[in-house]
């Protein structure tokens, strides 16, 4: 079981059309956090997007704040990205990357490695909520629920 990421609870809100931050409450962990993104360059037909921000460290580490910026880019079904992650709790530079795959309307996989283990996903979504069952380190089944208001 990965202890740190049992209970946890993320609220954020958008403060412009590419700013998004928020407290990240890890119940487990005893422990509040900031999580934000900016998102520095939209992605266009041409161009893949650029976001920093922030979160609690990876899953598996016991604490710990993330620094990380990452480049998507999305072709039709498939979206690939790749970044670099500072781990606070490990204090080093992370490489994390994966893979998004849109299987059908409101359903997409995604295969992603967080510079140190390999995470799989599967998400059903809708308009204002989501669904994702999670296999951490491809052995540790979790859920997560999004709602957005």
């Amino acid at each position: 079981m990965i202890d740190r990421a049992t209970h946890r609870t993320v609220v954020t809100r958008r403060l412009t059309k590419d700013l998004k931050a928020g407290l990240e409450w890890n119940a487990e962990a005893r422990e509040v956090g900031l999580v934000a993104n900016w998102r520095a360059l939209p992605e266009t037909r041409t161009r893949p997007a650029v976001v920093f921000g922030t979160s609690s460290d990876r899953i598996g580490t016991p604490s710990g704040q993330a620094y990380f910026v990452t480049v998507s880019k999305g072709f039709t079904r498939v979206a690939p990205y790749v970044g670099a992650s500072y781990s606070g709790y490990e204090r080093r530079v992370i490489y994390p990357f994966g893979v998004n795959v849109s299987v059908l309307p409101g359903v997409s996989a995604m295969v992603m490695n967080d510079g140190v283990h390999t995470h799989l996903s599967a998400t059903y979504a809708r308009r204002n909520a989501s669904l994702t069952l999670l296999l951490v380190e491809r052995k540790n089944v979790g859920v997560t629920l999004g709602v957005t208001f």
